[in-house]
């Protein structure tokens, strides 16, 4: 089974030194991390900021990119964007039609690349807010790959693809376009977290993440998506950053279990991008260990008191 770690990465205020970097504490240390297990993860860079703020950020964001071999694809977030003709005060690209969509795409994309960007293939919605004329918009902008599917619609609850490709929750293929979801697992809480519960570094604890990934290739998935963000990683307090630990051992435990499973791999979403055994049948759903659910929160609501403590 192939693994793909995806991380958005964003800003909404332009303060790139606080929402993606934090002193190393964000993006450097998810970087890092991937470089320690000797993989490559797909990093959806956000492009329409730059239309703003300029692109010195996004420059810095790509080239720090790059020069770690890590794949850069793109990701638009429309309410950051100041284009001329153009306003959004709201963040949701579905809601716009196909030609405005398809305007959006093309100067993310022509953004991104001229801040350093290359084999860029592929495309994520801000919260996933893509629908089929997003596909279309895609493949006028020579774009193959989406990463907008998501069952946990209690988290991305943007996500209008979910219905149109015909394998549900795993690697599938509608009229040239490649989707890579982020994966979902049954939860075993559903009065707590929903029907489904999605593998976000955030949301699902280090034990349900590697047991569930375990099940998913017993299961026979093709692909399973991880996503996760620079500031899932660190919060503001007292007027600095500091690092979210449990979290911080989250990423670096399941890029480790993965590498050490002979039945998984790493890999990219570019690296994806050209792959033909795409089956069209969808697995069987896989439940979310209730054990490790429920260790998750215990942890969650033991962490809650040690920060409202100070700890």
């Amino acid at each position: 089974m192939d693994v793909i770690l995806t991380i958005d990465v964003e800003s909404y205020t332009g303060d790139y030194a606080r929402e993606v970097f934090a002193g190393g504490l964000g993006l450097d240390f998810i970087v890092q991390a991937c470089r320690r297990q000797g993989m490559v993860g797909t990093f959806f860079v956000e492009a329409l900021g730059a239309t703003r703020w300029g692109r010195e950020p996004l420059q810095r964001i790509v080239a720090d990119l790059n020069a770690a071999g890590q794949d850069v694809q793109l990701h638009l977030h429309p309410v950051v964007a100041r284009i001329e003709g153009f306003e959004d005060h709201e963040d949701v690209l579905c809601h716009r039609d196909r030609a405005t969509q398809t305007m959006l795409l093309a100067r993310g994309l022509a953004e991104l690349r001229a801040c350093g960007a290359h084999n860029v293939l592929a495309f994520r919605a801000g919260d996933l807010g893509a629908n089929v004329d997003t596909l279309a918009a895609m493949e006028a902008a020579g774009l193959r790959v989406s990463a907008n599917r998501d069952l946990d619609q209690k988290s991305s609850i943007r996500s209008r693809l979910n219905d149109h490709f015909p394998a549900r929750n795993d690697l599938s293929r509608r009229d040239g376009i490649l989707d890579i979801p982020v994966t979902a697992l049954r939860s075993p809480l559903p009065m707590l977290d929903g029907p489904w519960r999605h593998m976000e570094i955030s949301a699902m604890g280090l034990g349900e993440m590697c047991h569930g990934l375990d099940r998913l290739a017993r299961a026979g998935y093709a692909c399973a998506g991880i996503l996760t963000h620079p500031g899932e990683f660190f919060r503001q307090a007292g007027g600095r950053c500091v690092p979210i630990a449990k979290n911080c051992r989250r990423l670096e435990g399941v890029l480790a279990h993965v590498g050490r499973r002979p039945g998984m791999r790493w890999t990219s979403v570019a690296a994806m991008a050209a792959r033909a055994d795409v089956s069209s049948a969808s697995p069987p759903d896989v439940r979310a260990p209730l054990a490790w659910s429920l260790a998750r929160l215990a942890g969650q609501a033991l962490d809650r008191v040690r920060v409202k403590l100070g700890h």
